[in-house]
């Protein structure tokens, strides 16, 4: 049946928060009360930490009236325009003392997603002057480099170094892919500013795919590298002291992302879409220029999003006299633009519910009754661990203190059964999943695609054969929560691939939860440091292993999706 999560430490304070798990009811004032001490809170970041156009409300605002902040407001150091160094040298030196608790929504500026949107959807310049293909590559190279991690660093020890080396805690929020995938509603729609032959750039499932997979490649850089800080800041690997942890939300935009199954055009305007496209055309429409462009001769291209589309606009009709301005309606104010694909108040309101609950989150579960299929490859086996139990005797033996554990599985020997099979590809795994899935998991850890990552497997395609596997798994087992494990690697060639994989598995994680299937990332606080062959993590990434499963669980618990087991 139902659990409760035990709460964690803000600062250095460490209470005990009752929190019933088995509906998504949000904490309540008391509780939070208990849990958090809030000195000061600040606010960092761009746009996405900086509401933008008229009326709307992002997720600090809102959180400023959740009970869990105890009505504190934090202090609004966020630049509309900033990138991770601007917000590191011009916000973060303005940061009351004692400030222990932080949010920070940053790095697209830094990534070129203003270009990149340009080129690939709304083509302000109104020619082929940016290629898309070119910028989404050099933005995935950009995520790679020394330079982009050394801004984050940079940023989180500054920021760090205000809230103090021993207190506070700092959260990430990451960002959320914005198209469905693979529907059909937005094939001939455009969000071209201009209208001619080869000026529409339709939202074809091609081009929403490759932005998908943009958001899904950011959002595990962030990570990884906020993981890189951690394990510098805390040697044990103890995850509950890490002082910066990662916001997903992604899969909280499940249902709600643009071009969704039965709307017209993006589906924008209904208040059901999460995200705001500007002036959504369906079919474009010629119409005279707008009259609020900037002046071509002094605005400045490379500014925010506004100033940058309505300074590319305005030169390239100084500059080509044919190219004529489509407008969807009259009376639309070019200020639309610098809302384009951020997020509604609706968006910012999910945001809100993903931060508050990470932070009323605590170290484990309680009141459970467990029956886990650990399911995978030599990863999930144990291999080089001390003992060759890897995770899952630190993880039954942590979970058990509070909670009722089984493990099913073909091998191993009880208590610590498994499904793990050494070289196994994902398709090796898929064929002998239903070996176990009869005894009814309620909970399967999937651990699997580092051998089709290491192999060459059809690597294009490995990513929907895990997706695959997973129907298979939700078939048989349509209540157990299925949770699917981050993959790294450091052999070479390796480390990228299994970038790309991730990236493309965040969409094959969201296709099914969105279609109600207890399906969820599980981020593993993985480095290639951890790896003491470049495949396997040692005792200690093992150890790191059990406390991200925890995590992923608990998360899974704040929803309500874990039930008890069936009865076999």
């Amino acid at each position: 049946m139902g659990g409760t999560l035990l709460a964690c430490t803000l600062g250095s304070l460490i209470t005990v928060l009752m929190l019933v798990t088995t509906t998504n009811a949000a904490p309540t004032a008391a509780q939070c009360a208990a849990n958090l001490r809030i000195q000061n809170w600040a606010s960092l970041g761009d746009s996405y930490a900086n509401v933008v156009g008229g009326g709307l409300k992002d997720y600090r605002n809102l959180m400023e009236s959740d009970p869990c902040l105890q009505g504190k407001k934090p202090q609004y150091l966020a630049l509309t325009d900033g990138t991770i160094p601007l917000v590191a040298d011009q916000a973060v030196p303005k940061m009351l003392r004692n400030t222990n608790y932080v949010t920070i929504s940053a790095g697209t500026n830094d990534i070129g997603l203003i270009q990149i949107l340009d080129a690939c959807v709304y083509n302000f310049i109104g020619s082929a002057s940016l290629n898309c293909d070119q910028l989404l590559a050099n933005a995935a190279t950009f995520m790679s480099s020394a330079s982009f991690a050394s801004s984050w660093n940079n940023l989180l020890s500054k920021t760090q170094s205000v809230s103090g080396p021993n207190s506070g805690r700092i959260h990430v929020v990451g960002n959320a892919a914005f198209f469905a995938d693979g529907t059909p509603s937005c094939t001939e729609t455009s969000l071209a500013v201009y209208a001619g032959s080869g000026q529409q750039k339709y939202l074809t499932p091609t081009i929403r795919k490759k932005l998908n997979e943009l958001i899904h490649r950011f959002n595990w850089w962030q990570n990884y590298l906020i993981t890189k800080y951690n394990r510098a800041k805390v040697p044990s690997g103890n995850i509950q002291q890490y002082p910066v942890q990662f916001i997903d939300i992604d899969d909280r935009f499940n249902t709600h992302r643009l071009c969704r199954f039965g709307v017209q055009g993006t589906g924008s305007g209904d208040a059901d879409a999460w995200f705001s496209t500007g002036d959504g055309l369906k079919t474009p429409i010629m119409r005279k220029p707008y009259q609020d462009l900037k002046p071509p001769a002094t605005c400045n291209p490379n500014g925010g999003w506004n100033e940058y589309a309505t300074c590319r606009m305005a030169k390239a009709i100084q500059k080509t006299s044919y190219l004529t301005l489509t407008k969807s309606g009259s009376g639309t104010s070019l200020n639309n633009w610098e809302r384009i694909f951020h997020p509604t108040t609706q968006g910012h309101n999910a945001i809100r519910e993903e931060v508050v609950s990470q932070i009323a989150r605590g170290p484990t579960l309680s009141g459970y009754n467990l029956r886990i299929l650990p399911l995978g490859a030599s990863t999930t086996q144990g291999f080089v661990s001390s003992d060759n139990l890897g995770y899952r005797k630190i993880l039954y033996d942590t979970l058990r203190k509070t909670n009722t554990v089984t493990y099913v599985g073909s091998q191993g020997t009880a208590p610590l059964l498994h499904e793990g099979h050494p070289g196994w590809t994902i398709k090796d795994v898929d064929t002998v999943s239903g070996v176990s899935l009869p005894a009814r998991p309620n909970v399967v850890l999937i651990h699997v695609g580092t051998n089709d990552i290491l192999t060459n497997n059809n690597l294009d395609q490995a990513p929907d054969r895990l997706g695959t596997l997973i129907d298979h798994v939700t078939r048989v087992a349509p209540d157990a929560v299925v949770l699917v494990a981050s993959l790294v690697s450091s052999r070479p060639g390796a480390f990228e691939k299994s970038v790309t994989f991730n990236a493309r598995l965040a969409t094959v994680i969201n296709l099914r939860q969105g279609a109600g299937k207890k399906v969820m990332r599980a981020w593993m606080h993985l480095t290639t440091d951890d790896l003491v062959d470049g495949v396997h993590p040692g005792d200690a990434g093992y150890n790191k292993m059990a406390q991200a499963w925890i995590q992923a669980l608990q998360r899974a618990a704040a929803r309500g999706w874990i039930g008890a087991p069936v009865r076999v």
